[in-house]
């Protein structure tokens, strides 16, 4: 009797959690050959806003990110059209905390459940993709995707907001734009498709 007492709370506990799973997200459509710069806005609770620059710059299966002025100086790196964007610190993989710019970045940066061909927008002169996801404790995000780059995001739930958009988009890269940065892993074979 007490097990199932026990399995009951525990079910009750944690019910809400299992009753609304993440949507399992796709492998994305190469990247466009393209530097974007984003004015991003994060907001917990009642406290002040903070705003931030972000720089981007992407082409095919890889993408580099950084916040200007992060104390961190962390770069975010995407390599595969499956993978997961990886925040890099001092060469050493370090996932954001909770309620952060850094945390917001890591999820506009994700791949998506769909490819978002229902609607369609247009950010600084491009036209987008919008995806709309729900995601676990409650958060909504908003994407409008250009050649799989996102050009502005919202992200809201729990007392938390961040928001982006692209203020420039500029159609060249660099090769020393895409470099890893020290410490980024390797993408593995079978999910890069330039490998």
């Amino acid at each position: 009797m007490r097990f199932g007492l026990y399995s009951l709370l525990a079910l009750a506990i944690t019910g809400p959690a299992l009753a609304e799973p993440e949507a399992r997200l796709v492998p994305r459509e190469p990247f466009a050959r393209a530097h974007v710069q984003m004015m991003a806005r994060v907001q917990r609770g009642a406290g002040p806003g903070i705003m931030a620059d972000i720089d981007v710059w992407a082409e095919g299966t890889r993408l580099r990110a950084v916040i200007a002025g992060d104390v961190e100086q962390a770069e975010y790196w995407i390599d595969g059209l499956a993978a997961l964007p990886l925040r890099i610190v001092k060469g050493r993989i370090a996932p954001a905390k909770p309620k952060t710019l850094a945390a917001g970045l890591e999820l506009a940066l994700r791949a998506t459940p769909d490819s978002g061909n229902r609607q369609n927008d247009r950010v600084a002169g491009k036209p987008c993709k919008i995806v709309e996801e729900k995601l676990n404790g409650g958060y909504t995000l908003r994407r409008c995707l250009w050649r799989g780059l996102p050009l502005a995001v919202e992200l809201s739930g729990q007392g938390f907001e961040f928001n982006a958009a692209a203020t420039l988009i500029e159609e060249r890269v660099t090769v020393a734009d895409l470099q890893p940065p020290p410490g980024a892993p390797a993408a593995p074979t079978t999910l890069n498709a330039a490998r």
